[in-house]
């Protein structure tokens, strides 16, 4: 069997496979072939410059398309000129109508500093969207994204922690948030939301502390919903300080009082004696990762009245101690208490 015998259906599968520049140039095989093209359910561009001055107008190329959905839409340009984000926002728009399901965004240069995504945030029909170039993006004031499942977007600048929470109650059905802030010179950041039908978990690195929160999913649609941004009640918070920033430890730990779920880290090469604490009322398991016969195995729990559970694990020799506390913990309490696997604490 030639491939001439297979149905239009298939073909138009396999020049999906196919950038949209090479699925055009198959219209010179034969006659047959001459509008197989018009019918492909997707459009992968290297570079919009061709098309766009080709035909003149985006319009006028979409016109010729006998498919009107684009399934999948991908613009990949490593051009080291600043040539497709004068489109950009055009084929966004134009792709949004179209009912497109997958987007894949990669601009190496930008001639502006900002992209309208409007209408992807909108477009109910998208499944899989990533974002790159060295540019922002603006996140409009309504969020409608029902079949959203993957997000990742590395650009920039990360837009504020509250349009992540817009974009997570606007998209039922997504599993994974990604974004990453590559281009900052002083500042690195990743930011990675994970949720299922369990849970929901948000990852934030930078270079001065990794701070993961998790969600039980009973808790974390009232948490959210109620809330400016993504605090920790009724969650488990996990941070591990990588850099002696006193300030910056001390905001992120005054962010997070309310929680009653906290273990906290920090590397060999810290001085914990740094850290400014602050009062953690509502704090009932407390997991401390230290050095042996460091003060701070005394004095953070000594700021937590209502603890019931402490775990310290010792980094210089990896013991593991657990202590069950009634009616709080008093200053003096771990000071005349040896470790061992497990200690009963009273007042």
């Amino acid at each position: 069997m030639t491939i001439d015998a297979l149905p239009d259906e298939l073909l138009c599968l396999i020049l999906s496979f196919l950038s949209t520049k090479e699925a055009i140039a198959t219209s010179l095989l034969s006659k047959r072939w001459r509008f197989l093209w018009t019918m492909v359910p997707s459009l992968h561009i290297g570079c919009a410059k061709p098309i766009m001055e080709h035909y003149k107008s985006l319009k006028v190329f979409l016109a010729l398309r006998r498919m009107h959905n684009i399934t999948s839409f991908r613009l990949t340009c490593d051009s080291d000129h600043e040539c497709c984000s004068h489109y950009v926002e055009q084929w966004i728009f134009e792709v949004a109508i179209r009912k497109v399901e997958r987007v894949n965004i990669s601009l190496c240069r930008s001639h502006i500093s900002e992209i309208n995504v409007d209408a992807l945030f909108t477009c109910t029909t998208i499944v899989n969207m990533k974002i790159k170039g060295p540019f922002e993006i603006t996140i409009p004031s309504s969020v409608y994204l029902p079949n959203l499942k993957t997000l990742r977007l590395k650009i920039r600048e990360c837009f504020a922690i509250k349009n992540v929470r817009k974009i997570i109650f606007s998209s039922p059905s997504l599993e994974l948030i990604y974004m990453k802030n590559k281009w900052t010179n002083d500042y690195f950041v990743r930011l990675t939301i994970v949720r299922n039908y369990r849970c929901l978990r948000l990852y934030h690195e930078n270079w001065l502390y990794d701070f993961v929160v998790h969600y039980d999913y009973n808790f974390m649609s009232d948490s959210m919903r109620n809330c400016g941004s993504l605090k920790p009640e009724k969650a488990k918070v996990y941070v591990t300080v990588h850099k002696d920033m006193m300030h910056a430890v001390f905001d992120l730990l005054k962010r997070i009082r309310p929680v009653e779920f906290l273990s906290l880290k920090y590397s060999r090469d810290v001085n914990s004696s740094t850290f400014d604490l602050p009062l953690f009322n509502n704090l009932v398991e407390l997991q401390l990762f230290v050095k042996k016969d460091d003060p701070f195995i005394m004095e953070f729990p000594a700021k937590c009245p209502k603890l019931q559970v402490l775990e310290i694990n010792i980094l210089d020799d990896g013991q593991r101690c657990r202590y069950n506390i009634s009616e709080g913990v008093r200053v003096h309490d771990l000071s005349i208490v040896p470790i061992s696997p497990v200690i009963y604490m009273a007042k």
